[in-house]
């Protein structure tokens, strides 16, 4: 397979061979780490504690996601009626306390064109502005464990308990050919299991060529696996916590 560079079917026969020599052995948890990858230190301790809190929350879950990229955690589109039901709300709502300002026994003076003003320019300048920002400054995950069933990629390292992981094994094998990562989500999508991921991400990607292929053009001067990188992490080494290799 390797020989013929059949990646996506020696990616599949890696994976479930491993996950069979750890289950064998006993062990309540499978930790799955690629190589190109960092970790804080202290990242065992901190991964087992975050089992713990994961094991509280459900008896019955897929893996702890050691890693996640940011990318996908967006304003994502299928979400903009939410986002447009906020906005109008708001809108609404400020229209309401100045007009209930307006007459009420304040004495302040609130005229048509401050009203005008305010909600149909200055109020969409500031909702425009809020968006433009990005999720992730105004809306960060706070730090811990959380569910993370949508948008989490990628594969860098998982923890699954050893009944979950012959599940997965079994899965795999039915599979026998594509990518790892996406084949989990698409199961786990389809049987809605649950999956938890530590925030910020123990675990930083440093790989500069992905086995799905990589896209360098000269427009982007970055490939792929270049892309996947987790920002929360750098905070890690801002708090002078030192990075480590996590197999050492």
């Amino acid at each position: 397979m390797e020989e013929e560079k059949d990646y996506r079917r020696k990616a599949i026969f890696d994976y479930t061979y491993l996950l069979n020599k750890c289950v064998d052995t006993g062990a309540a948890w499978v930790a799955m780490i690629e190589d190109d990858t960092l970790a804080v230190a202290g990242w065992f301790s901190r991964a087992m504690r975050a089992l713990d809190i994961a094991d509280s929350k459900s008896t019955d879950w897929l893996y702890l996601r050691l890693f996640y990229t940011e990318e996908f955690l967006g304003w994502n589109s299928e979400n903009w009626p939410t986002y447009l039901l906020a906005s109008l709300s708001l809108a609404f709502a400020i229209a309401a306390l100045l007009g209930v300002i307006r007459h009420s026994r304040s004495h302040i003076p609130i005229s048509n064109t401050t009203i005008f003003i305010t909600c149909f320019v200055c109020l969409p300048a500031w909702i425009l502005l809020y968006f433009l920002a990005g999720r992730l400054s105004m809306r960060p995950l706070a730090s811990g464990v959380h569910e993370m069933p949508k948008y989490g990629c990628c594969g860098q390292g998982f923890i699954f308990p050893s009944r979950a992981a012959v599940r997965v094994v079994t899965k795999l094998q039915e599979r026998q050919l594509g990518f790892v990562d996406m084949i989990l989500e698409e199961w786990a999508n389809e049987e809605k299991l649950t999956r938890f991921a530590v925030v910020p991400s123990l675990l930083q990607h440093v790989g500069g060529h992905s086995s799905k292929g990589d896209d360098f053009q000269e427009a982007q001067p970055l490939s792929v696996a270049e892309k996947i990188f987790n920002f929360g992490f750098e905070l890690y080494r801002q708090s002078g916590n030192e990075v480590v290799h996590p197999i050492d």
